[in-house]
């Protein structure tokens, strides 16, 4: 079962595996896996939704002949994983990495972004956690779980993912959503509890690079607990 499951998660990247496709291509391949493995994941099949992650990552590491520091970075990911005692963990792991692997292609060849309009300020509230800003909500406009914008260099951006990732559980849950028209982003079903958000360019994003610190769990500053009600929360990246 596990090889099934690793063979259908790289069906988009031997798509691509030769020596013209772009780094875009690739990305978005990867995205793919990353979608099925999270579906797989959040199934409750920790162990397929890690064998999905690291099938596509070593197709990936296999295509990626001109960026050997890609190429260094899959390998080392895929060993550190390796280590994991925990599944959950492992599968974790390579979620982080597969975001990672993307904004490196992706930002192949780029020169960096010039800040055109300064970004609004971020308040901070525990010692090196962001807070994110929060809107009142109308009655009525939010039903539950939470609803907002995704704001970088003081303007909404569309197609930008935002993951919620759980904090203090094990297995960690994950519960994604993309911006929409205005920036805004909706998870109606989102549980109370501590998230870690993760803000990364999705393939259709009006941006196509943001800070790599919002990438990872392990970087990214923005920290929030849920009540669990209806709630509107702006992220304000800078």
């Amino acid at each position: 079962m596990r090889c099934v499951l690793t063979v259908i998660a790289t069906v988009a990247l031997v798509s691509v595996a030769r020596p013209q496709a772009t780094e875009k291509q690739i990305s978005d391949a990867l995205r793919e896996v990353h979608d099925r493995g999270a579906e797989v994941y959040n199934s409750g099949d920790t162990a397929g939704g890690y064998r999905m992650y690291q099938g596509g990552l070593l197709m990936a590491r296999g295509i990626l002949t001109n960026r050997p520091d890609v190429q260094r970075l899959i390998t080392d990911g895929l060993i550190a994983a390796e280590r994991e005692p925990s599944v959950a963990r492992r599968a974790f792991l390579l979620h982080e990495l597969i975001e990672k692997v993307r904004v490196e292609v992706r930002s192949a060849g780029r020169k960096a972004e010039a800040v055109g309009i300064p970004p609004r300020e971020v308040k901070t509230g525990e010692k090196g956690k962001v807070a994110a800003t929060k809107p009142p909500a109308t009655v009525g406009e939010v039903k539950g779980g939470v609803i907002g914008r995704v704001l970088w260099q003081g303007n909404p951006v569309a197609g930008v993912d935002v993951t919620f990732v759980t904090l203090g559980r094990q297995p960690p849950r994950v519960y994604e959503t993309t911006s929409g028209p205005q920036g805004v982003y909706a998870i109606p079903k989102l549980p109370a509890g501590r998230y870690v958000v993760l803000i990364t360019p999705g393939p259709n994003a009006q941006v196509k690079k943001l800070p790599d610190r919002y990438a990872t769990s392990t970087t990214s500053p923005i920290v929030i607990d849920v009540k669990g009600g209806a709630e509107k929360v702006d992220f304000v990246l800078q």
